[in-house]
């Protein structure tokens, strides 16, 4: 049964529409993300422009880094890679992903009804499923959308079941998979070459890991006032804080991404469980930094003012800014306004480890501010 259906937006732009479904509906997350029957997510590409898979793929890493516990993401590594590897170039407008859970056979991922893959872990859909309904979601509208218990806007619906691949499309994707050959994932090998990567995989996962301390990521949600001290938050490693000077709030303007950048997102190495690891664990120490820094304007919560900010943020290898851009605004400025303060203050973040290639790197900053 359809649980709810919304759309995903960045920059006050339509990027698709998603729908969950399952057997027993809810309006509790937990009670979803803990649910042993039956579930599938849908999405259907809206953007004219299309997507990329990189950024595609980065939003669930991204969902998955700051709404998962440090040994839920080693022991979900692998399967991360394989379901980054199985999509292949740009997502185009009326492409329909699905996302099915069935317990017992783990999760089969499909574009256009064309079976991409399988993860043979029942444990791989929650985590998926929080980046949507988690308590760092995609966005708080999209996923209060998906909480509907069925009590889904008509029209909405209507459009989300018009939207079809052409069957050139449809070809397309089935030469991904090179004459029926599936993404291989999750198969253990007998032969010894394989036994040796997959060994010294674990190595690296494990050596990454021991060079940072637990990840303990609390949502982003303040829930009562921060003044001129913001609430203690775990520290992370990172280097030492700059001048008084950065403390201050700083008025940062928004500059729009150039279209050029998502285009270079393609052109980098694929990931690796050890890449992998690595972007995850810097986003949920940045975050961490962000959230420490982030106060409730004084003027905001006397006027009852809250809402929820999603900040996309551009750094270069040292961990300086390059470039700020509000995805999701809140319908208040001071919020809106915050949000950037809050970024510009906990920089310069840690300098990117050699495991992240680039010379810069993106990721996004989920916020809420909710009223005592």
């Amino acid at each position: 049964m359809l649980n709810g259906i919304g759309v995903h937006q960045e920059l006050g732009r339509e990027i698709f529409i998603g729908a969950l479904f399952s057997e027993s509906l809810s309006n509790d997350p937990g009670t979803l993300l803990r649910n042993q029957q039956p579930m599938r997510m849908e999405l259907k590409i809206v953007s004219p422009e299309g997507i990329t898979a990189r950024r595609f793929s980065r939003l669930w890493i991204e969902g998955l880094a700051v709404n998962s516990k440090a040994d839920a993401l080693m022991a979900q590594a692998d399967n991360t890679v394989a379901f980054d590897a199985m999509f292949k170039g740009r997502l185009v407008p009326d492409d329909f992903v699905k996302i099915s859970y069935t317990p017992g056979k783990g999760v089969s991922v499909t574009l256009n009804d064309v079976l991409l893959g399988t993860i043979k872990d029942d444990n791989f859909f929650s985590m998926l499923l929080a980046t949507w309904i988690g308590s760092v979601p995609l966005s708080s509208d999209y996923r209060d959308s998906l909480l509907k218990v069925g009590d889904v806007n008509t029209a909405l619906r209507t459009r989300y079941s018009t939207i079809t691949p052409s069957a050139t499309r449809v070809a397309e994707v089935r030469a991904w998979i090179q004459g029926g050959e599936l993404v291989a994932q999750n198969t253990k090998s007998s032969t010894p070459a394989k036994s040796a990567a997959a060994k010294s995989s674990a190595r690296a996962k494990e050596e990454l890991v021991a060079e940072r301390p637990e990840v303990k990521l609390p949502a982003l949600e303040i829930e009562k006032p921060q003044l001129d001290v913001p609430a203690p938050a775990a520290q992370v490693a990172a280097p030492a804080a700059a001048s008084s000077a950065a403390a201050k709030p700083v008025a940062v303007t928004p500059t729009p991404v150039q279209p050029k950048a998502e285009e270079d997102e393609d052109e980098g190495p694929a990931l690796t469980a050890q890449t992998l690891l690595a972007r995850q664990f810097y986003v949920s120490d940045a975050i961490k930094k962000i959230r420490s820094k982030t106060k409730y304007p004084p003027r905001a919560l006397e006027r009852g003012q809250a809402g929820s900010v999603r900040v996309a943020v551009v750094i270069d290898r040292n961990g300086n800014i390059l470039n700020t851009n509000i995805l999701e605004n809140s319908a208040h400025e001071m919020l809106n306004k915050e949000a950037l303060e809050a970024v510009k203050r906990s920089a310069p973040f840690p300098a990117l480890p050699d495991t992240i290639s680039g010379a810069r790197f993106e990721f996004t900053v989920p916020m809420r501010w909710t009223l005592p």
